[in-house]
């Protein structure tokens, strides 16, 4: 074999795994994204493991505040925050329900993954004391919308279908300890009190969603 066919080959296998390693990490990002903070938040329907609808605008339009928690029952960091000791997101979702607040976590893992359908789901229900839907999207195109990159992203809307805040939990970026500040109890407050949001926008952490390839 020629010295230019070898190199030929070896250029054509670097190629093939570029391109393989261009779909595998396209799987997970998400395409255009309409959520922006101090914007409109996009409306949405999903259903539940339970197969009962859910829309935004039907929350809000009922005045509740909408937290969205993207929502992986295998992540590290998703698994943190519902420990006995922890117990964050539970105990802000109790916390804060009176208060005309709804919580909806969100799976966009693709149909058929290990980390989603209705029996892991169900089970997760069961291990971690969930008390609010968790919804389906399985196309990941509420996901993309909202440029879901990690477990947890969290999204606070306010009554009037805004989004306030973005970002992660809390400011602890390890996948044991919760931080000192929990941004979406203090972006909560600050909406509910009709103030804005001091830090709206914050970085997500976590494991990564697991979107079905566009």
């Amino acid at each position: 074999m020629s010295r230019v066919m070898k190199t030929s080959r070896v250029f054509g296998l670097f190629a093939a795994i570029a391109a393989g390693a261009a779909m595998i990490g396209f799987a997970d990002a998400p395409g255009k994204v309409k959520a922006k903070v101090g914007e409109k938040a996009p409306d949405f329907t999903l259903v539940d493991v339970e197969g009962n609808e859910h829309t935004l605008s039907e929350y809000t339009a009922k005045g509740q505040t909408v937290v969205l928690e993207w929502f992986n029952p295998d992540c590290p960091f998703v698994r943190k925050h519902y420990r006995e000791d922890t117990g964050t997101m539970n105990a802000l979702a109790a916390e804060f329900k009176d208060q005309g607040v709804t919580w909806l976590r969100i799976n966009s893992a693709k149909e058929g993954h290990p980390t989603t359908g209705a029996d892991r789901l169900n089970r997760a229900v069961k291990d971690f004391n969930i008390q609010t839907p968790i919804l389906l999207d399985y196309s990941g195109d509420v996901g993309r919308t909202y440029g879901a990159k990690r477990t947890p992203e969290m999204y606070v809307i306010d009554s009037e279908g805004v989004l306030r805040y973005h970002g992660a939990m809390c400011s602890d970026q390890g996948a044991t300890n919760v931080g000192d500040e929990v941004y979406v109890r203090s972006a909560l407050t600050a909406v509910l009190a009709g103030e804005t949001v001091a830090k709206s926008e914050t970085k997500a952490y976590g494991c990564s969603v697991k979107y079905a390839r566009p």
